[in-house]
């Protein structure tokens, strides 16, 4: 059985982000679509983006991002399992 893990971040940057903000500093939000799969330890891996705004700004922070989180693992019978094409949006909202 495949379990769909939908969640929905809002990173907020304060200060400011200086690679959006030399890409254009008229872009203030975004966000990146990304499918992954959650191991056996309860880490991200295989990170794939599958959408994203503004011709993939925010790509890299979002993955870099994901790739930090830590999840429970599945557990089936008392072992963990792999979970597969997992879902994530993260938004970005950046305040000056």
């Amino acid at each position: 059985m495949k379990y769909l893990l939908t969640a929905l971040f809002t990173l907020i940057f304060i200060g400011g982000c200086t690679s959006t903000q030399q890409a254009d500093p008229q872009i203030k939000n975004g966000y990146v679509r990304m499918q992954f799969d959650i191991n056996e330890q309860g880490r991200p891996e295989n990170i794939r983006i599958i959408e994203s705004s503004h011709n993939g700004l925010f790509d890299q922070e979002a993955i870099r991002s994901l790739k930090k989180w830590k999840y429970n693992p599945k557990t089936e019978n008392g072992t963990p399992v792999r979970q597969t094409n997992q879902n994530v949006q993260l938004e970005f909202d950046i305040k000056n």
